[in-house]
């Protein structure tokens, strides 16, 4: 995507899934700024809560803040991590105890992390695109 005028172009970081950002946004960066930003805050919002649930041993709880959490990935463009979320909501919908899904949740929280850190970075690159052209 560039800008018509000056003929610069925005790139989508190449960890994320970029033609299907590009499907899901267009030339509409305005709109993907403001998506982007929303869902670091669903997902900050949200992982506490998963760390709520998890601590209190609450297995659905978990499963279903899990739920929630999934699709936000796939609007930054981390469909990886969607399929990882999807995993681990299995493994919480089986777990009996919590102990069953721990390894699970320490990697889904650390994945969570990053997937923040990727998403403020293109947050960063998208308000420096968006604010020269406004």
């Amino acid at each position: 995507m560039y800008n018509e005028d000056h003929k610069i172009a925005f790139n989508f970081s190449p960890e994320l899934d970029v033609a299907f950002l590009l499907e899901l946004y267009g030339e509409d960066l305005q709109q993907a700024e403001l998506v982007f930003e929303s869902t670091v805050q669903q997902l900050r919002a949200e992982l506490q809560l998963a760390e709520n649930r998890f601590h209190d041993g609450d297995t659905a709880g978990l499963k279903k803040v899990i739920h929630k959490m999934k699709p936000l990935f796939g609007y930054i463009g981390l469909n990886e991590t969607m399929q990882e979320f999807a995993s681990f909501e299995a493994v919480c919908a089986q777990a009996a105890t919590m102990a069953e899904a721990e390894g699970g949740f320490h990697h889904i929280r650390s994945i969570s992390l990053e997937a923040i850190k990727i998403t403020e970075n293109e947050i960063k690159r998208l308000k420096q695109y968006n604010s020269q052209y406004l």
